[in-house]
């Protein structure tokens, strides 16, 4: 005769089982096309968002990291600020796209650069990157990346390769490998971290990760923060192509 407490150990084990068995059958497996769609129709839903950043940038075998403090708002006015290490309220650099140009200011240097602005109606798939948002899927084949440890955040990690019509060329004509990154919370399938790699055939290698920290999305950010105020004898370097 098989004891009462052998009886409900197996009983219990069973259940357990069939328990785990039915909540994995529920978790939903997210593919690239999903992540993506899902990113599009929230980015068209946000207004704007404000975030503070810190940025490593390998190159080769060189490691640097930056903070500092971002706000975009669409479809294309970015303001971000490079901040000293020492000090937050010191900036060492500013950036700041106004829709007609891209200007970049390095108190340091006490020099500006101007840049004009391709396609000022472009929506940008991530700021200050240059990438439209439109016609994504045309150009760029879209991965979805499996990372158990960021999907039990409910993190999913996108990964963009340009199609063969966009594949970037050095002097020599030989190829550049280049991929975006995109990490995109759940929650409000919105970016959370973004990054840029390259490589060519020389050996050189270059990757850029931004992680955002204490995003405030769809907030009141004032019209001034995307306007750009000469500073007083500083030397304008004009990158803008007349035509």
């Amino acid at each position: 005769m098989i004891p009462m407490r052998r009886i409900k150990t197996k009983f219990g084990c069973l259940l357990l089982l069939i328990s785990v068995q039915m909540n994995i059958s529920f978790v939903h497996a997210y593919t690239a096309e999903e992540v993506f769609d899902q990113f599009k129709l929230a980015y068209e839903k946000s207004v704007n968002f404000a975030a503070d950043f810190e940025e490593t940038t390998i190159r080769n075998t060189n490691k640097g990291i930056a903070r500092g403090r971002i706000s975009f708002s669409k479809p294309n006015l970015l303001r971000q600020e490079y901040v000293s290490q020492e000090d937050p309220d010191n900036i060492v650099q500013l950036i700041i796209l106004d829709g007609k140009f891209s200007w970049s200011y390095t108190p340091f240097l006490n020099q500006v650069n101007r840049m004009k602005i391709e396609d000022p109606k472009q929506k940008e798939l991530i700021p200050g990157i240059g990438i439209s948002l439109e016609g994504t899927e045309q150009n760029y084949q879209i991965n979805l990346v499996l990372d158990e440890a960021a999907q039990k955040k409910d993190i999913y990690q996108l990964e963009l390769k340009p199609k063969s019509h966009l594949i970037a060329k050095n002097d020599d004509g030989s190829s550049v490998s280049e991929v975006l990154e995109i990490w995109i919370s759940a929650k409000d399938w919105l970016p959370v971290q973004f990054g840029y790699r390259s490589s060519n055939q020389q050996g050189d290698k270059m990757s850029v990760i931004v992680a955002l920290k204490n995003i405030r999305r769809n907030k009141s950010i004032p019209a001034k923060a995307f306007r750009f105020e000469m500073p007083e004898n500083v030397e304008l370097v004009d990158l803008t192509e007349e035509k």
